[in-house]
This record gives C-alpha cells, sequence and structure tokens, in this order.
C-alpha cells in the first residue's frame, strides 16, 4: 500500500483500470448470449464496450504522468 499521495493515486488509477476491464469482460459476455438474436442490444454493448475502452486509454495516459 503507498504512502504518498503520487503512489495512492496510482493506486486508484490502477483500481479504474481494472474496472474498465470487468465492463469490457461483460460486455464480451453478454454479446456471446445475445448473439445474433438481437443486434439493436448487440450494437448497445459493442458502444459500452468502445467507450470503456477509450476511457480506460485515458486512464492509462494520465498514470504514465504521475
Amino acid at each position: 500500500m503507498a504512502g504518498n499521495r503520487r503512489g495512492k493515486l496510482k493506486e486508484e488509477l490502477e483500481g479504474i483500470h481494472r474496472d474498465y476491464d470487468w465492463i469490457k469482460a461483460h460486455c464480451q459476455k453478454a454479446m456471446l448470449l445475445i448473439g445474433d438474436d438481437n443486434p439493436g442490444l448487440t450494437t448497445f454493448f459493442e458502444s459500452v464496450a468502445s467507450e470503456a475502452d477509450v476511457m480506460d486509454q485515458a486512464t492509462q495516459e494520465v498514470y504514465s504522468t504521475i
């Protein structure tokens, strides 16, 4: 566990990164469950995964500067 502010911020950003990984994993599972039955719902989960990927990249950029 980090003792200074910089280390604590990095820990928080690592947690955010793990959360985005989970979001993307859950979207993939949902799309497998949906299959070809509901293209609109599949598009929704693709969009959520894509947005999570963009936010994760931004998080990693901030992490690299701290």
